[in-house]
C-alpha cells in the first residue's frame, strides 16, 4: 500500500494525515484516544513537531488543521465518540489581510462564532500565548479583544513561563480558568549538526581568530537589528576581532531594506538576507563563539530555542526574554537604547565566549531537551482532561466502553 502520511501537497492529505493517526491510536489502553487538532499549522517552524514529540505516548492524537474551515470535516472524519480538543496557536491568521478596522472586527466575530459553536458541540478548547499581541499590530484594540475572548474561552491557557500569567492579567485584564505552565523545548536534534568551528568558519569564509556574533532568524523592526548597528560599529572599532554574522529572510517591513544596505556596507557584518536551508544552519551556529539578540520586545523566542540548542552563551538586550532557556551566568545584557554602552559591554573580555560556558548551556538545556518537555505536556494535559473523557469505542476496534475517569481534573502545573 502507499502510505499518504504527511505528503501535505493537497488540504486532503491532511484528512488523510489524520485518518492514519487515529487508526494507529491504541483503543484498548486505560486513557482513551483523544484527537488533538491543532491550528494554525507552521511547517517551518519546528515548535509544533517538537512540543507533540510525545503525545502518542499518552494517546493523544495530534492532528494538523492546515486552515481553520477544515475543522467540521476533520471532526465528521473521527470514529463517532472520539473526543476531541482543538489547541489553538498563533492568532494571526484570524485578521490576517484585513483592510480596516472594521473588516478586523468582522473576521474576529465570525471566529469567536466559530469557536463558540466547536465548544457546544463538545470540542475542548486549549490556547497557548506565543506572544501577547502580534510583533507588528495593526488593529491594536480588536487584537486585544480577541485575545480577551481567548482566555475567557479557553478552558486551558498554556503560557511558557510562570512570569507569563501576570502579564496577560496586565495585559487582557482578566485570567484564565485553567493554567499551565510548560516551558519552551529547545531545538536541539531538530536541525542537522555535524559540522564543526573549523568547517563552517571555512564555509562561510571566517578567520578562526574572529569574534563572531550571530543573530539568526527573519530580520523584522521588533527585533532591533538597525537600532544595534550602531552599537557594533562602535565595538568593532573598538575590537577589529569582532563580526556581526546575520542571517535570515527581511519581511517586507518598515527598516529592513535600510538595514540590509547599512550592514552590507559595514566590513564587519556577515550578512546572509535570505532564507537558509535546513543542511546548512548549523555552519551559521557553529561558526559563531555566542548568540546575539538586540530584540526591542519579545516574550517566546524560537531563536533563543534554537541557540541553545547549539549550545551558544548569549548577548541580549533588556528587551528580550529568554524564558528560562538561558542559564544567567551564560548571559551578559545590554540596553539597546544607550549604543555607547552596549558596545564597552561588547569589547570588553568575552567570558562568556568559552568552551565552560557552552558546557553550563548544554547542561542547562537538558531539562528543555524537546523529549522532555513533550512528555511534561502529555502528562499534565492527560490529568487535566482525567475525570471529564467518557467515550464509546468503535465497533470495530473494539467491543467495550471505556468509562470516563473520576479526578479534579486539575491542570498540571510544572515550573517554566
Amino acid at each position: 500500500m502507499i502510505v499518504p502520511w504527511r505528503r501535505a501537497v493537497r488540504p486532503a492529505h491532511f484528512l488523510d494525515d489524520a485518518l492514519s493517526a487515529v487508526t494507529a491510536a491504541d483503543w484498548t489502553a486505560d486513557e482513551p484516544p483523544v484527537a488533538w487538532l491543532y491550528w494554525p499549522v507552521d511547517l517551518a517552524n519546528p515548535y509544533q513537531s517538537l512540543i507533540y514529540s510525545r503525545f502518542a505516548r499518552r494517546n493523544l492524537v495530534p492532528i494538523r488543521v492546515t486552515t481553520f474551515g477544515a475543522v467540521d470535516r476533520l471532526l465528521a472524519a473521527l470514529p463517532p465518540g472520539m473526543p476531541a480538543v482543538l489547541h489553538v496557536h498563533w492568532l494571526y491568521e484570524v485578521t490576517a489581510g484585513s483592510r480596516s478596522g472594521s473588516e478586523a472586527v468582522a473576521r474576529v466575530e465570525r471566529f469567536e462564532a466559530r469557536l463558540r459553536a466547536l465548544s457546544e458541540r463538545g470540542v475542548r478548547l486549549v490556547w497557548t500565548v506565543h506572544n501577547v499581541l502580534p510583533h507588528e499590530t495593526v488593529h491594536r484594540e480588536v487584537e486585544l479583544r480577541l485575545r480577551r475572548f481567548m482566555l475567557g474561552a479557553a478552558e486551558l491557557v498554556h503560557v511558557m513561563h510562570g512570569g507569563h500569567l501576570d502579564l496577560l492579567r496586565t495585559a487582557f485584564d482578566g485570567q484564565p480558568r485553567a493554567s499551565l505552565v510548560i516551558p519552551h523545548p529547545t531545538f536541539a536534534g531538530a536541525y542537522p549538526d555535524w559540522v564543526d568551528r573549523a568547517t563552517a568558519r571555512s564555509a562561510l569564509g571566517i578567520p578562526l581568530g574572529a569574534r563572531v556574533l550571530v543573530t539568526f532568524g527573519q530580520i523584522r523592526p521588533y527585533k532591533g537589528h538597525g537600532a544595534f548597528l550602531e552599537a557594533f560599529d562602535l565595538a568593532a572599532r573598538a575590537d577589529p576581532r569582532l563580526r556581526w554574522l546575520v542571517a535570515g529572510k527581511v519581511r517586507d517591513e518598515t527598516g529592513g531594506d535600510e538595514f540590509v544596505a547599512r550592514a552590507a556596507r559595514h566590513p564587519a557584518v556577515l550578512l546572509h538576507p535570505g532564507f537558509v536551508p535546513e543542511a546548512d544552519v548549523q555552519l551559521y551556529l557553529r561558526a559563531a563563539d555566542a548568540a546575539l539578540y538586540p530584540y526591542r520586545s519579545s516574550l517566546n523566542s524560537g531563536a533563543v530555542a534554537l541557540t541553545a540548542g547549539f549550545d551558544l552563551p548569549a548577548y541580549a538586550s533588556t528587551g528580550t526574554s529568554l524564558a528560562d532557556l538561558m542559564p544567567p551566568e551564560a548571559v551578559v545584557r545590554f540596553d539597546l537604547s544607550d549604543p555607547r554602552r552596549t558596545a564597552d559591554t561588547l569589547a570588553a573580555p568575552p567570558v562568556i565566549e568559552s568552551g565552560a560556558a557552552r558546557a553550563v548551556v548544554r547542561a542547562h538545556a537538558r531539562a528543555f531537551a524537546p523529549a522532555a518537555v513533550s512528555e511534561r505536556m502529555a502528562a499534565a494535559v492527560r490529568e487535566h482532561l482525567a475525570g471529564r473523557i467518557s467515550v464509546t469505542v468503535p465497533a470495530v476496534t473494539a467491543a467495550r466502553v471505556i468509562p470516563g475517569r473520576s479526578g479534579g481534573g486539575r491542570p498540571g502545573r510544572t515550573g517554566g
